[in-house]
């Protein structure tokens, strides 16, 4: 397939890309589609601040790496020569860019991707709001002065407005004005803020969604006089075909759960079966992201438009069936180190999940632990399971909702797209198979999380057939203590088995006297 056919690949031809969050689970896989799908590109400019006393070179070193970027390293081995590290940070003044390499984005920039932001949800609303909405306005000032900015794509997420049960792709009034929170910000103690974060963020979840809401806000307000548009993806998974089917570097989100459960740690949470798990392949995304800077710039539009990246009407994926994939594919390719036999559930009762949490989580882990310590060894699990119900309260929010994100936008923009396009940066997610997804995620969980070799996947799964003769051997001697020693000591009880003892015998009886006759 030739890039010259692409009007994707022809848009990024000879441009040169500024991109915030690449170090990112999103961003690494942005690097590397550009590289690999459109590497006529000019440069790619990577924010890079220091960290653990790496310099940001040292860090784009470590960051190029990763798997993920051997196939386009296999095809293009000069690649690493259109990669720039700028060092700066998202929360210094003028984002930390030196006046030299600012000089630089100015005069040669055309596109800027910014996915950089705390996806943390339980952030500190002071940090979340100097990193998503005060961020988000120091990369709008440096694209103003820009001269050659063909488009500037905002990366939010669709459940930026998760107060509202149907979302259209439309920006919404914010729950306050962004000037309004970024003075409060800047006058307030982290203590006071704090404390009074409930208060401030109202119906929202969490401090990621009140400030991604106010930072689309910032950019209808800033944007008016540069080419912009934004799209929000929903919740980001592993990869779908590219470059690597299952490829994940992080344990947010769902992504946690599949250790978790598939490990035996995990037993219960809330969710409705029937509730829509709107998810989407980290490449889809990419792909959408690479469409819509160029649909906005290459001028198809003169406005600022919004894309929902999302699934929940173009293939719908419940919890219910997640769970039925994911159950299925731990006894298909487990996982090396499961402690307990996987029987994950979402529930939609309370007691219900309270009470599996506290006989099949809670005191397996501090048993366990306390045969640890008599082993002299450093107790685990208990700390485990405060891990997990952190990140399971977080979650059952989104587990126990659902929304319908429109998807008009999404649409138009894939039928804009011609035959190659369509192909070489698909986003559509109509042909998803969700069942081979979850399988491929679960694997791709074992591969690049857990770092497992897939070698051993047999002796993983004797194991753990191994682990199902025992369970049921144990529940066989459960019943059996329970008619020895409560059922029998009923006087009626005892009866009614003799009776059935002895006509069991006459039947035996009368049956061998058949046959002799």
């Amino acid at each position: 397939m030739s890039s010259c056919e692409s009007e994707i690949c022809e848009f990024y031809k000879n441009k040169s890309i500024f991109i915030t969050g690449a170090t990112g689970f999103l961003g690494k896989a942005l690097v590397e589609k550009l590289l690999r799908s459109c590497n006529n590109l000019s440069t790619i400019y990577i924010l890079i601040r220091h960290k653990k006393g790496k310099t940001p070179s040292q860090r784009l070193d470590e960051f190029l790496d990763c798997k993920v970027f051997e196939k386009v390293n296999e095809t293009f081995p000069d690649y690493r020569k259109k990669l720039v590290a700028i060092e700066g940070d998202l929360v210094e003044p003028g984002l930390g860019i030196s006046e030299k390499d600012k000089e630089i984005l100015k005069k040669s920039v055309h596109v800027v991707f910014h996915s950089a932001a705390t996806v943390r949800f339980d952030e500190p609303l002071k940090i979340a709001i100097n990193m998503n909405i005060l961020g988000t306005k120091k990369v709008i000032d440096l694209c103003k002065q820009m001269e050659n900015l063909k488009v500037f794509v905002h990366v939010s997420t669709a459940y930026a407005n998760c107060d509202r049960s149907r979302v259209t792709e439309d920006v919404y009034p914010p729950p306050v004005q962004p000037e309004k929170i970024l003075e409060a910000a800047d006058w307030m103690d982290d203590g006071l803020m704090n404390l009074i974060t409930p208060s401030i963020i109202k119906k929202k979840p969490n401090t990621y969604t009140y400030t991604k809401a106010i930072a689309e806000s910032l950019v209808i307000k800033e944007c008016k006089e540069i080419p912009c548009c934004i799209v929000r993806p929903s919740i980001i998974g592993c990869s779908w075909k590219e470059p690597i089917p299952g490829w994940i570097d992080n344990f947010n989100g769902p992504t946690a759960l599949f250790p978790a459960s598939g490990t035996g740690v995990l037993r219960t949470m809330l969710g409705h079966l029937d509730a829509v798990a709107d998810l989407v392949p980290v490449d889809v995304v990419v792909n959408n992201l690479l469409a819509a800077g160029w649909f906005r710039g290459a001028e198809k539009t003169k406005k600022i438009i919004v894309f929902h990246c999302t699934s929940g009407i173009r293939n719908k994926l419940t919890w219910g069936m997640m769970e039925d994939y994911g159950v299925n594919c731990f006894f298909k390719t487990p996982f090396e180190k499961v402690f307990i036999l996987p029987n994950p559930h979402f529930t939609s009762y309370k007691s219900v999940k309270y009470f599996r949490t506290l006989f099949e989580q809670l005191i397996p882990a501090y048993v366990m632990d306390f045969v640890l310590k008599i082993l002299k060894r450093k107790p685990i699990f208990v700390r485990i399971q405060q891990k997990i119900k952190k990140a399971v309260t977080i979650l059952e929010y989104f587990t126990t909702r659902q929304w319908e994100f429109t998807i008009d936008n999404y649409v138009m923009l894939i039928n804009q797209l011609n035959e190659t396009d369509q192909k070489l940066f698909n986003f559509d997610v109509k042909d998803l198979n969700w069942k081979n997804y979850v399988e491929t995620y679960c694997l791709g969980t074992k591969i690049f999380l857990m770092k497992e070799d897939v070698s051993k996947i047999g002796a993983c799964r004797k194991k753990i057939e191994k682990m199902k003769r025992i369970q049921n051997l144990a529940i066989f001697s459960v019943y059996a203590i329970v008619f020895r020693f409560i059922l029998l000591r009923s006087a009626h009880f005892k009866s009614f088995i003799q009776f059935l003892f002895e006509m069991a015998i006459k039947f035996r009886d009368y049956f061998l006297k058949s046959i002799q006759f």
